[in-house]
């Protein structure tokens, strides 16, 4: 018998019956049938269980078009949520991407918003009305689990909504699932102990990514448009890496926080988590900051930087800066690949000016950033798996935070000076440039092997620094992208390291992998996506994406 009066293994048993029970019978997948895939991309659209209609909103439309169709009455806002929550279905049976799932609340409420309107046809509709949106495990929810993949949290529900949930909801959206994240919420692969591995639709040998991975797998699959997450050193783009979608970080403060669990501990007010959209699309992260930011924001959060939107356009002719690397770690080939194609076109548009340049001092801001996620050391993160017995997953004993001695109130003082020197300097790269934005990598690989993605300075620097980041996608590896040699790697033996990861070395970071059921070499990564990072000034969120959206027309032919 354990020595623990709640198990983890026991509480994790019964949460997967739990959640599975949430499926409808008619919903479920030949449990044999998928077995072996290692790509589940097209699988939503040929399993049998989404009609033509509901093939149709799920497949062939964006957050802001499906919008359109719901205010016009194309489609009742039942028929829609009805379709997404089957597509969510499926897409969890495939990738184990969510964690609690509520689609009968969600059913009903399309009832009640559907019965309101034919009842009230002139009324105005709100701003996302009947709009399916998804959340990551760490937004409470009221009447459902905030478990953020931790056994002492399970069967505590929500007594109250966060911040962000309740804005949404009074801003006519649809909730009705919240996804996969990993234990901690600090790691680079969203794997717990009491839901499991989310697995990575493009490639179920690589990671989902985290903080966010069940939430990006969901959107990869088309399960949602449209979903919020947090990102506190990559949470929202690191999976967007992974998956081939757009992560927004935006600015701290913008979107309401309040209510969200995170593990840092109360009190420590040094770099904080920031709400951000996922999406399939550009403007939907657009379309999600500038309803959340027209509203009345200080309403629902006392901690909130409560500015309204502003119609700032992008200019006509913009200076963007290119980093090639961080001065950490050396971009891989499809990587490098990537970046010089993005670059490629902005150049030959005729609108835009690159303007290269060197990031100063990355290595020591992100030795910093790690820090300040741990000012007391491991003892929090110990003290939540004591209460229940349960051990480190993989990715969270290979991230190293657990060895990371924790600081004195002198040495946070020490860290607040540097950051506050560090935040001078950038600015002053930014006018002394006269950039715009930059433009860089978001990681210097693509998606890797499980448990590998221990590294996060291209996307921490900017949660140290608080400046805004978007991720989209450019392009995905192809068969010409050759492993390079590890001496190619220029910053010294832990960048060699990293770099190896396109040959599948058998060790990485002192862990050993299994490789004898994959292929090796760049034929692992076949597919993955390639994905770029633009980054913006702190507070001007607004402009960053407009610039962003001139960047994906030209690059990747998107429509604003």
């Amino acid at each position: 018998m354990s020595e623990f009066a709640n198990d983890y293994r026991t509480l994790a048993a019964e949460k997967k019956l739990q959640r599975q029970n949430k499926i409808p019978k008619e919903w479920l997948l030949s449990s044999d049938k998928y077995h072996g895939f290692s790509n589940f991309l097209d699988v939503p659209t040929t399993c049998g269980i989404l009609n033509a209609v509901e093939y149709k909103i799920t497949s062939d439309y964006d957050a802001t078009a499906l919008l359109e169709q719901l205010k016009a009455g194309i489609w009742s806002v039942e028929q829609v949520t009805i379709a997404f929550c089957k597509r969510a279905a499926i897409a969890q049976q495939l990738c184990n991407c969510l964690t609690e799932i509520f689609f009968d609340e969600a059913i009903q409420r399309a009832r009640h918003l559907d019965q309101e309107r034919h009842e009230n046809p002139t009324k105005t509709l709100p701003p996302l009305y009947g709009l399916p949106i998804s959340l990551k495990d760490s937004f409470q929810v009221m009447g459902h689990d905030t478990s953020t993949g931790l056994a002492c949290f399970v069967n505590q529900p929500a007594e109250e909504n966060s911040a962000a949930v309740a804005m949404l909801l009074d801003l006519g959206a649809i909730l009705y699932c919240k996804t996969n994240l990993p234990q901690s919420i600090m790691t680079g692969d969203s794997d717990n102990n009491v839901f499991g591995r989310t697995l990575n639709p493009h490639n179920t040998s690589l990671t989902a990514g985290g903080s966010t991975g069940g939430e990006s797998a969901l959107l990869a699959l088309r399960g949602s448009v449209l979903g919020v997450g947090t990102d506190i050193g990559g949470s929202n783009r690191v999976p967007a890496v992974c998956n081939g979608i757009y992560g927004f970080r935006p600015s701290v403060g913008l979107v309401p926080h309040g209510g969200v669990r995170d593990l840092s501990v109360p009190g420590t007010d040094g770099v904080r988590s920031t709400v951000g959209p996922m999406a399939t699309s550009l403007r939907d992260c657009a379309l999600f900051l500038k309803s959340i930011m027209q509203a009345e924001t200080w309403r629902y959060d006392s901690t909130v930087v409560s500015v309204p939107w502003r119609d700032l356009t992008a200019k006509k002719n913009l200076r963007i800066g290119l980093v090639e690397d961080d001065g950490v770690y050396t971009p891989s080939p499809p990587v490098r690949r990537g970046l010089q194609k993005a670059a490629d076109l902005l150049r030959k548009s005729g609108s835009i000016e690159i303007v290269p340049l060197a990031l100063p001092n990355v290595k020591e801001h992100y030795q910093d950033l790690v820090q300040y996620f741990a000012l007391l050391g491991s003892e929090n993160y110990y003290e939540l798996f004591a209460r229940t017995g349960e051990p480190p997953v993989p990715s969270l004993s290979g991230l190293g935070l657990l060895s990371v001695q924790g600081t004195t109130l002198r040495g946070f003082f020490d860290l607040n000076v540097r950051r506050a020197e560090a935040a001078e300097t950038y600015l002053k790269l930014f006018r002394d440039n006269r950039i715009d934005a930059i433009l860089m990598p978001p990681a210097p690989h693509t998606a890797v092997p499980l448990d590998t993605w221990n590294r996060a300075t291209y996307t921490g620097l900017w949660n140290y620094l608080d400046y805004p980041a978007i991720v989209f996608p450019v392009d995905k590896v192809q068969a010409s992208d050759l492993a390079d040699d590890p001496s190619n790697a220029k910053y010294g033996p832990e960048d060699s390291r990293l770099y190896n990861l396109c040959n599948l070395s058998t060790s990485l970071f002192g862990q050993s992998i299994d490789s004898s059921h994959l292929d090796t070499g760049p034929e692992l990564y076949k597919n993955a996506p390639i994905c770029i990072q633009l980054v913006g000034y702190r507070h001007m969120d607004e402009v960053l994406v407009n610039t962003a959206t001139v960047l994906d027309s030209i690059i990747n032919g998107q429509k604003p």
